[in-house]
């Protein structure tokens, strides 16, 4: 982004249907496909299928075989991007999120070849230049490009009933430290605050770094939730009430780079002892915010 690179994008059509499996597994026949005098019978299966355990597994191996052949290699901090080296040190960058495709380099020729081969080996749906990706919105504006997850978090909220909900300045309220509950806690209650957990993780993990500290400390309770505990979950949906029209800003015309600022605290920790009455203090490391200037 900052390199104002082009970005494509690309779905790859029935993407578990393609990895071969290399164990033998078997299944009944499905309802209303069943051969006839042959009722008794299972199926082998040669390939994956949609509902297999192993389906993302052998996709991403078969699509690493095959990027391979084309030139790619994979990184190992992170196997789901792929890079092209070629002689003059121009590179193509391919990221592969399940069947979700997205292709970028400085050179858009090379980018436009690398694709074509690609969706010649796999059927795919082009999708042109990438304004979404995994709910994030890109949008360029001059220098300038914008992430988001704005249509997201709006169905949040809605979904919570927090659309209206007052605004609150801070994702907890200050000096609030989250206590184990001691006692036991219902179905319903852990259900719905493992759903609003689930959708602020998504958040905090894609445009929203500020709620970092606050979803990281609360999602502990996961397990057996207290009231109070989902009423600060609520809290946290409060407070993106107020900013839900923020976005990560990627700026070209700067020559600075991404910038991070962090927040850490050695003292709000509290001592916490294990079984054998040895000290178990930690520390807490929060992002308190992120942007590019």
């Amino acid at each position: 982004m900052l390199e104002k690179w082009g970005i494509t994008a690309l779905d790859v059509k029935s993407a578990f249907l393609y990895g071969i499996l290399d164990e033998e597994i078997y299944m009944e026949q499905p309802i209303d496909f069943v051969s006839k005098g042959k009722e008794r019978k299972v199926l082998w299966l040669k390939r994956a299928i949609y509902g297999l355990k192993q389906a993302a597994c052998v996709w991403w191996k078969e699509l690493d075989r095959s990027l391979k052949e084309l030139g790619f290699t994979h990184l190992y901090a992170d196997a789901g991007i792929f890079v092209a080296k070629h002689s003059d040190r121009t590179l193509v960058i391919m990221l592969a999120y399940i069947d979700d495709i997205i292709v970028t380099g400085p050179n858009n020729s090379l980018v436009t070849s690398k694709k074509k081969l690609f969706m010649d080996k796999w059927e795919c749906r082009d999708l042109g230049e990438c304004k979404e990706f995994l709910h994030m919105r890109i949008d360029k504006q001059g220098g300038k490009t914008y992430l988001d997850q704005i249509p997201y978090l709006k169905r949040i909220l809605k979904c919570f009933g927090m659309t209206n909900a007052k605004v609150a300045i801070t994702p907890l309220p200050t000096g609030y430290k989250p206590e184990s509950f001691e006692g036991t806690t219902t179905s319903n209650l852990q259900s719905q605050y493992q759903s609003v957990i689930g959708s602020l993780l998504y958040l905090m993990l894609g445009t929203q770094p500020d709620i970092a500290f606050a979803i990281t400390q609360m999602a502990k309770f996961t397990v057996n939730p207290s009231s109070e505990h989902l009423n600060k979950a609520m809290y946290i949906m409060c407070y993106l009430v107020g900013t839900h029209n923020y976005a990560l800003v990627y700026d070209s015309s700067s020559n600075t780079g991404i910038y991070a600022y962090c927040d850490s605290s050695y003292g709000d920790d509290r001592t916490e002892l294990d079984r054998k009455g040895r000290s178990t203090q930690g520390y807490y490391f929060s992002l308190a915010s992120a942007c590019v200037k």
